[in-house]
């Protein structure tokens, strides 16, 4: 992630630019897929939906069918995504003729996935696994912004909660650089996505 989301995105509009297809693909796969899962679809279908959404997604930068004038490249996804899953739900449906089980209101799955009070929760959903795929990638690339060390004891006291003295005497410093090293990490991180983000 050493571009912004724009660069990223022109990037993936040339064809013979593996290297961004690679990048675009990991960053927005994950996501794509575990959207797909919270609204109810299995992970053979959240996978074979984000194979749809990510191939249709590299079309449409490499024909110019996306427009970042009508909105951000993110919402423009989420839409995609969105509408992929449903069908996919609705196909389920037909395929196995599963009786949902009715909401309050006498209303399918499928239909309550469709109200508008269900869109923006799902809106939420994205949202959130959309941060999950930032805070992702900026780890990839911060050990080597903050040094092995600092991200180590970052990683042992948030990630894996270890106790701070504990963490100190693995890793031979004071107690005092763990709260140190772990400010620099969340600093590159914020910064990392900042930047990445700077252009939506």
């Amino acid at each position: 992630m050493d571009t912004t989301q724009t660069n990223l995105l022109w990037a993936v509009r040339d064809s013979q630019d593996g290297e961004a297809w690679l990048n675009f693909y990991r960053i927005y796969s994950a996501m794509v897929t575990r959207f797909a899962r919270r609204l109810g679809l299995s992970d053979a279908d959240a996978e074979d939906v984000t194979q749809e959404v990510l191939l249709l997604a590299q079309r449409s930068l490499q024909t110019g069918t996306y427009d970042p004038a009508k909105g951000g490249f993110r919402q423009w996804l989420y839409g995609i995504a969105r509408r992929r899953s449903l069908a996919a739900l609705r196909a389920r449906c037909r395929r196995t003729r599963a009786q949902w089980v009715p909401g309050p209101d006498g209303s399918d799955l499928v239909e309550r996935l469709e109200d508008v009070r269900g869109e923006e929760a799902h809106r939420q959903v994205w949202e959130q696994e959309w941060r999950y795929a930032l805070l992702d990638e900026a780890l990839r690339h911060v050990e080597r912004d903050v040094g092995e060390k600092a991200f180590q004891a970052f990683n042992l006291l948030a990630l894996k909660n270890w106790p701070v003295e504990q963490i100190a005497a693995h890793l031979g410093i004071a107690p005092a650089s763990v709260y140190v090293y772990k400010h620099r990490v969340l600093t590159a991180v914020k910064q990392r996505i900042a930047r990445f983000e700077k252009d939506e």
